[in-house]
C-alpha cells in the first residue's frame, strides 16, 4: 500500500461561533435574577453601559405558592420553614455556648460536633472517625453530644430519624409516653407501617396508633433546615397572560427587565478623544453596549414568541385549567415559530408566566402524550386526575392504584397501566393506599 505524502486543499463547511453568540445564546437562557446580575457585572468593567432604575413592581410570587411548580409540595406534613434571620444553625448552637461554664476540652468538643452537623441537624460521620481525624478521644465527643443534644432546636445532634423524635419527643412539656414508647422500642414497624403487628405486639388498637402518626407529624424530622439558607427566593413572572377584550394577550413584565442604555457623559465624549488606544478601548465597550441592548431586545422577542405559540396551542388550558392541557413538544413551538428546538429549550429555562390559574414555569406546557392512549391527554392532566380522586377518596378505604386504573378508564375514558398510576403517584409525593388508610 503506498501512502502519498503532501499538502492537500479540502473545503469543509464549519459554524464559527462568535463570542457575540455564545454570550446571546448564554442570555437567553437566563433566569430574570440570572440575567440582572450577569448585567451588574458587566458594568463593573464597562463604563459606557448604564443601568436605569426600574420602578417597584408592587407583585412578588414566593416560590412555595407558585402552582404546579412541585407537585408534592403542598404533601408535605412536616414544617420545613427558612429562618428568615441570617443565623445559621452552627451560629445559633455556638451562641448557645457561650452561657455555659465549660472546660477548653469540652468546648472543642462540641466544636468539632457542631461542625460536623449536616443541614438537617443531623451528625452523619461516624463518632470514632472524628475522633481519629481530630485527634480528641471518643469518649470526650460522645459525653458532649449528650450536651449538643440538649440545645436548640430539639432534635439536633441526632444521628438519624429515630433518635431526632426521640429527643422531641422527650423534651415536651406534656409527655406522650405511648408516642415515646412506640419510637423507642417500635421504629421500624411503625415508619414500614406494620400497624397490626404493631397493634398486637403494644396492645394498641390501631386507632391509637393513628393518632401516634398525627402527633410525630406535628415535630421536625429535619431540624436544622430552619437555618440552613438557600437563597428565599421570590419569583416576579417575567410574562403576563390576561383575557383582553376577549381574546388572550401575552404581555411583557419590562418592570423586572434590565433597563440598558449607552452612558451618554462617555458616548458625547467619544468623537474629541485623541488617544488611539483610548479610542479604541471605547470602540470595543461602546460596539459591546449596543450589543447588549440589541440581545435583551431579541431575548424578549423570542421569550414573547414562544410564550404567544404556547398560548395558541394550550388554549384550553388558559380557558379551563390543568385538566385541559394538551401534548406539546419543544420542537411543535420550534418549526412553528422558525428558530430551533434548542432555543425554545433555553427560552422557557426559569422562566415564569402568571396566567388566570396561578403562576407557572414555561415548561410546564410541555408535555409528551401517554403512551398507552391515543387520546390527545398529557402526564400532567393524568396526575391532576388522580390527585383530585385520592382528595375526595374514603380515608378509611383509599383508594388502591388498580381502582384508580379502573376509574381513569370508565370515569374519564383514560387507559394507563397499574404501574404508571404508581409512577405519577410517586412523583406527586402521595402515599401507597395502605400508608394512606386511617383507622
Amino acid at each position: 500500500m503506498n501512502m502519498k505524502v503532501g499538502l492537500f486543499q479540502e473545503q469543509s463547511l464549519k459554524l464559527n461561533m462568535t463570542q457575540e453568540l455564545k454570550q446571546a445564546i448564554t442570555l437567553l437562557q437566563y433566569s430574570s435574577m440570572e440575567l440582572a446580575s450577569y448585567i451588574e457585572d458587566l458594568t463593573l468593567e464597562n463604563p459606557l453601559i448604564e443601568l436605569k432604575e426600574k420602578p417597584d413592581s408592587g407583585v412578588l410570587y414566593h416560590t412555595s405558592s407558585r402552582a404546579k411548580m412541585t407537585s408534592s409540595s403542598k404533601n408535605r406534613d412536616m414544617i420545613e420553614n427558612v429562618s428568615s434571620l441570617g443565623t445559621t444553625l452552627q451560629q445559633h448552637l455556638e451562641a448557645q455556648l457561650l452561657g455555659m461554664k465549660l472546660t477548653a476540652s469540652e468546648k472543642r468538643a462540641l466544636h468539632i460536633l457542631i461542625q460536623a452537623l449536616d443541614p438537617n441537624g443531623y451528625i452523619e460521620a461516624d463518632l470514632s472517625v472524628l475522633s481519629e481525624k481530630f485527634s480528641i478521644s471518643a469518649e470526650e465527643l460522645n459525653q458532649q453530644l449528650t450536651v449538643l443534644q440538649k440545645l436548640d432546636p430539639a432534635g439536633v445532634g441526632a444521628r438519624n430519624l429515630q433518635e431526632c423524635i426521640s429527643i422531641q419527643l422527650a423534651r415536651l412539656p406534656k409527655r406522650n409516653k405511648t408516642a415515646e414508647l412506640i419510637v423507642n422500642d417500635y421504629f421500624y414497624l411503625f415508619a414500614e407501617k406494620s400497624w397490626k403487628e404493631l397493634a398486637k405486639r403494644t396492645k394498641l388498637d390501631l386507632k391509637e396508633i393513628q393518632g401516634v402518626q398525627d402527633f410525630i407529624k406535628k415535630l421536625h424530622p429535619r431540624p436544622g433546615l430552619a437555618y440552613h439558607h438557600v437563597h428565599d427566593s421570590y419569583i416576579v413572572p417575567e410574562l403576563t397572560v390576561a383575557k383582553v377584550h376577549g381574546e388572550w394577550q401575552v404581555m411583557y413584565n419590562d418592570d423586572i427587565s434590565p433597563k440598558v442604555a449607552v452612558n451618554s457623559a462617555y458616548e458625547s465624549d467619544y468623537s474629541s478623544i485623541e488617544d488611539a488606544d483610548v479610542k479604541q478601548y471605547l470602540s470595543s465597550k461602546l460596539n459591546q453596549c449596543r450589543w447588549l441592548i440589541k440581545t435583551l431586545n431579541q431575548r424578549k422577542e423570542t421569550m414573547m414568541k414562544v410564550m404567544k405559540e404556547i398560548v395558541r396551542r394550550q388554549a384550553d388550558f388558559f380557558e379551563k385549567g390543568e385538566l385541559f392541557m394538551k401534548p406539546l413538544t419543544l420542537k411543535t413551538v420550534a418549526d412553528a415559530i422558525e428558530v430551533h428546538e434548542s432555543t425554545v429549550s433555553r427560552t422557557v429555562r426559569e422562566k415564569y408566566v402568571q396566567t388566570p390559574h396561578g403562576l407557572y414555569e414555561l415548561k410546564f406546557f410541555f408535555s409528551n402524550g401517554l403512551e398507552q392512549s391515543s387520546q390527545d391527554i398529557t402526564a400532567s392532566t393524568v396526575k391532576t386526575i388522580i390527585e383530585q380522586m385520592i382528595e375526595q377518596e374514603d380515608k378509611l378505604a383509599p383508594l388502591s392504584d388498580q381502582k384508580i386504573v379502573s376509574k381513569l378508564t370508565e370515569e374519564h375514558q383514560i387507559d394507563v397501566s397499574r404501574r404508571t398510576v404508581a409512577k405519577y403517584r410517586d412523583q406527586l409525593g402521595i402515599a401507597s393506599s395502605s400508608a394512606r388508610k386511617r383507622y
